[in-house]
């Protein structure tokens, strides 16, 4: 009897671990998939990771508290992991907020569901774009593995958060500013030239109306630059997810 009631543990600290993941991963923790589909794509990967788990746990008392504290611990792992996989994209979003910005269109703000606040539109379609690309290289796979992996750098009930794990998180956050500023980068130097241009026509032709001319240039040439650079920021993207991932790998080590 108390075989049973250990393997049960032990499954229900894989869920914990496999769900606190999934509400806050990329991709899968998007508020338009319904909560039934995600605690049953959660039941699944912990039924699929329970072999390479079974074993790897700390004893646990059949008891009220410490089997709480184990599953905190592992609610804790699986936050981490899916918070660090999902600055990425924060690092999206915020190089979409810029253009926008630049552009002159952050007034022309949607409803963001996931992050339940007001996004622009650049922003919500490089969140898109980049989200098909990190599905076609895979990213989804590599967010199973980093899952796969942790089982092994953190048994069941392990967690010790040390200073090296802080770094790496912090590391991870200064990466989305990084990328940020890479992704936005073509758009505002486009955006510097075009104001560059107006200064010197202000300069020129003051009698001229340059407010009337510059906002829809501006935005004409932003989305127009946007579209003809998706290849380039694709290409950028790709580069930065395996640096990111590299990261992510290390950070699950030293947990």
């Amino acid at each position: 009897m108390e075989v049973y009631v250990s393997q049960f543990l032990i499954f229900v600290m894989l869920f914990a671990r496999v769900t606190a993941l999934i509400v806050v991963a990329p991709i899968l923790g998007h508020q338009s998939i319904p909560v039934q589909i995600k605690v049953a794509i959660g039941l699944f990967l912990a039924f699929v990771m329970y072999p390479n788990a079974a074993g790897t746990e700390q004893v646990v008392e059949a008891e009220f508290l410490p089997i709480v504290i184990m599953a905190l611990k592992e609610v804790i792992v699986g936050l981490i992991i899916g918070f660090a996989t999902g600055l990425i994209f924060a690092g999206v979003r915020y190089a979409g907020d810029l253009i926008a910005m630049d552009i002159g269109i952050s007034m022309a703000a949607m409803f963001d569901p996931e992050s339940n606040t007001q996004s622009s539109i650049i922003s919500e379609f490089l969140y898109l774009t980049m989200a098909m690309i990190f599905l076609l290289l895979n990213g989804h796979h590599f967010v199973l593995e980093a899952l796969h992996l942790s089982y092994a750098a953190v048994p069941i009930g392990g967690l010790a958060v040390t200073g090296a794990v802080s770094a790496i998180l912090i590391k991870l956050t200064g990466m989305t500013f990084v990328i940020a500023a890479k992704l936005a980068a073509p758009i505002m130097v486009s955006m510097f030239l075009i104001n560059l241009a107006v200064s010197i026509l202000s300069r020129v032709m003051p009698q001229m109306n340059i407010f009337a001319v510059v906002f829809p240039v501006k935005i004409g040439v932003g989305f127009f630059v946007v579209m003809v650079s998706i290849p380039l920021l694709a290409f950028v993207f790709q580069k930065l997810l395996s640096s990111f991932e590299a990261n992510i790998l290390e950070l699950v080590k030293v947990m």
